[in-house]
């Protein structure tokens, strides 16, 4: 005994539309993955180009080589936000494991770090670092760093703080999973 199936054309019209809708959502997704992995890596590239504005990629000549060592040395590249205030402190962290990373702000007497934009040092590239993770202020020419309650926390020297804690020249800050040296 044969059976026999029988779709009508109402059924095989549901059927096909379902396919086509399927098709169109993973062409759709793929197209954006390879949207969101190019913006990704423009911006990656853009964030390298930055950091590397210091090292020089063409080949040294005498004459190039003579006109660097006459320039004084450049102070090291900041992603801080210039401050209008011309009066404050100085205050340079330098990224351990990567030296040519060091962040550099002046004309304040307070500094706020976080991931968001619009902290005065910006970490966007570290998922441990949060919002707004901490402060350094400078009180009578001394600096203190404080934690503004983060959800891994800033340490000093390596000893995790919970208070104001005061910081002397060349201490080591961790904030998220970088260690940055201190210089003011």
């Amino acid at each position: 005994m044969n059976t026999l199936l029988l779709i009508t054309n109402e059924e095989a019209a549901k059927t096909l539309t379902l396919i086509a809708f399927l098709v169109l959502f993973f062409i759709v997704l793929n197209l954006g993955i390879f949207i969101y992995t190019i913006i990704r890596n423009k911006v990656a590239a853009s964030k390298s180009k930055a950091i590397d504005l210091n090292k020089n990629t063409e080949p040294a000549t005498e004459e190039k080589t003579a006109k660097t060592a006459a320039k004084p040395a450049a102070k090291p590249f900041s992603v801080f936000k210039k401050s209008e205030k011309k009066e404050g402190f100085e205050l340079v962290l330098t990224d351990i494991a990567h030296p040519e990373r060091a962040f550099y702000a002046e004309g304040k007497t307070e500094y706020l770090a976080g991931r968001r934009p619009q902290m005065d040092l910006c970490i966007p590239d570290d998922g441990y670092v949060s919002g707004t993770h901490c402060k350094f202020e400078f009180e009578e020419g001394v600096l203190f760093v404080t934690d503004l309650e983060s959800s891994n926390g800033t340490k000093v020297n390596g000893t995790k703080i919970t208070e104001k804690t005061k910081l002397s020249d060349n201490d080591i800050v961790r904030i998220g999973k970088v260690e940055y040296r201190v210089n003011y």
